[in-house]
């Protein structure tokens, strides 16, 4: 049930719900709903405009009262279309990881009985048999 879910990146999901509310956005109203940290949500909504051209946004900026460090302004975000062809090109780029997952042989994390002591803490320690 859950497994469509799963498969789409965050950015999606969170594009999703913002095109289902139909209304302005807020970075600390994604933070909530998705119960994740405040700059999360802040780089996750920075991402969906900068580097997503298939998602089509409206941005208004309005100027806070806080005084501090940074920009004074928050930033509202409506999502006005998601292109059908980024959801057709997740899928397919998700089916081709299946398949190479399937190809790809696991590498056995038990060092060969033919080694040293020596060898087997040196094989054990490089970078190949961290995972």
């Amino acid at each position: 049930m859950y497994a469509k879910y799963v498969e789409k990146p965050l950015y999606l999901l969170i594009a999703d719900w913002m095109m289902t509310e139909k209304r302005w956005i807020t970075a600390k109203e994604i933070s909530r709903h998705f119960d994740m940290e405040h700059c999360k949500a802040i780089n996750t909504l920075s991402y969906i405009l900068s580097e997503v051209g298939e998602i089509v946004c409206e941005v208004k900026m309005i100027p806070n009262q806080i005084a501090g460090r940074g920009c004074q302004c928050q930033r509202l975000v409506k999502v006005v279309s998601i292109d059908s062809h980024l959801y057709s090109r997740l899928n397919h780029h998700s089916q081709e990881q299946k398949v190479n997952v399937a190809k790809t042989p696991r590498l056995s994390a038990v060092p060969p009985t033919e080694l040293n002591r020596e060898q087997k803490w040196q094989m054990m320690l490089s970078k190949s048999m961290r995972r």
